[in-house]
């Protein structure tokens, strides 16, 4: 395959993500409407596709093997806020706004984004690559890439709710304004409630056996469960657009600290520049480089294509839309993170089919050697 059949499939899968976002942007959902979406989203839909996808496509072998996703999570969120850091730095930057602009870096979009996309690619006949072997299958590869984006999604809740507001807590402090009540136990979700019980479900392995036989009651309670996961890209998708038009209009009631224009458009770049450009390529250099030396160290880079494929794709999305949750919930920053995440979303299509048609070529050209 050359670098336009790459180029086709990357844009094609990330065409459902631009086409179903835009539907929410062109409807303009009230905020009201907005939190209703999320709230059936994140207390049914998202559980449902997070315990589906890891119960069915993950066994206990695997989940062991799978250590090293949270570990290159961190020490990529890690290389973030050492770019945020001394970068907001160079560009005179205030305190407050660079940690503003560290959580951007840290924490990607890994649901929205990651999921769709994967799905396009493996549904296109020419991503046969991407197959583990013989008996593998394109529904399987998008499956265990749901999978492996679920347990880097599920860190990023805890950080974000942890790590992200003890970063942005200084921020809150010198605007007088208090997080506490805000994030107490915001970590613990429906979503990781249902990957702890679906990590529950594949360790005891005759549960997970009793929940995939065909012709069972357990299996019909499993498919129902399946059956609403399928909804929850679509919505979610439609919420993003609908987010994006609603962060355009101007707010009047906005607290804390605000940046002048000029400030505004540095961080922007800043973010910009980490998102797509600085955290991928480290991204990308460790796993070269896991793969090529130390392959002994996760064997499952070299016997799953798609493994490799989807924690590279993580390591360019966007800045995770709850950035704006964060700065509303602190108080701080919400103009800075509107402008952050409209020109990251804006960039972001452009960036993205650049990069997924790189990644798929490496994931193509190491896995055919």
């Amino acid at each position: 395959m050359g670098v336009l059949e790459y180029a086709v499939i990357s844009t094609q899968s990330l065409s459902m993500v631009l086409i179903i976002g835009m539907v929410g942007f062109v409807l303009r959902p009230s905020k009201r409407e907005l939190k209703l979406l999320a709230d059936i989203n994140i207390s049914v839909l998202t559980p449902a596709l997070l315990f589906a996808k890891i119960s069915g496509s993950l066994t206990r072998s695997i989940l062991g093997l799978l250590w090293f996703v949270p570990v290159l999570y961190v020490l990529l969120g890690c290389v973030g806020l050492v770019w945020a850091r001394y970068g907001g730095q160079a560009l005179g930057l205030s305190d407050g706004f660079r940690r503003m602009c560290s959580i951007a870096v840290f924490f990607s979009n890994v649901n929205t984004i990651l999921i769709p996309i994967i799905q396009g690619i493996a549904a296109s006949p020419d991503a046969r690559f991407l197959l583990r072997d013989a008996n593998d299958t394109a529904q399987q590869v998008a499956d265990r890439a749901i999978a492996y984006g679920m347990i880097i999604g599920i860190m990023n809740n805890i950080l974000r709710w942890s790590v992200g507001v003890a970063i942005m807590q200084p921020a809150a402090a010198a605007a007088e304004i208090s997080p506490e009540d805000n994030k107490k136990a915001s970590w613990l979700t429906p979503p990781l409630i249902a990957v702890m019980c679906a990590v529950a479900v594949v360790v005891v392995s005759p549960v997970q056996k009793a929940l995939l036989a065909e012709g069972t009651y357990f299996h019909t309670l499993w498919l129902a469960i399946d059956t609403c996961g399928d909804a929850c890209i679509p919505l979610t998708l439609l919420g993003l657009g609908g987010q994006l038009r609603l962060q355009l209009t101007p707010r009047t009631d906005a607290t804390g600290p605000a940046t002048s224009a000029s400030e505004q458009r540095r961080g922007v770049m800043l973010v910009l520049v980490g998102r797509f450009l600085i955290v991928p390529a480290v991204s990308c250099a460790a796993l070269l480089g896991i793969y090529a030396y130390v392959p002994g160290l996760v064997p499952l880079l070299r016997s799953d294509p798609v493994l490799f494929l989807t924690l590279a794709i993580v390591s360019a999305t966007p800045p995770a839309i709850n950035l704006m949750t964060v700065a509303q919930k602190m108080g701080v920053y919400e103009a800075e993170a509107a402008a952050i995440l409209s020109c990251a979303y804006a960039v972001g299509v452009l960036a993205l089919s650049v990069e997924v048609s790189i990644f798929l070529w490496m994931t193509s050209l190491i896995h055919s050697t």
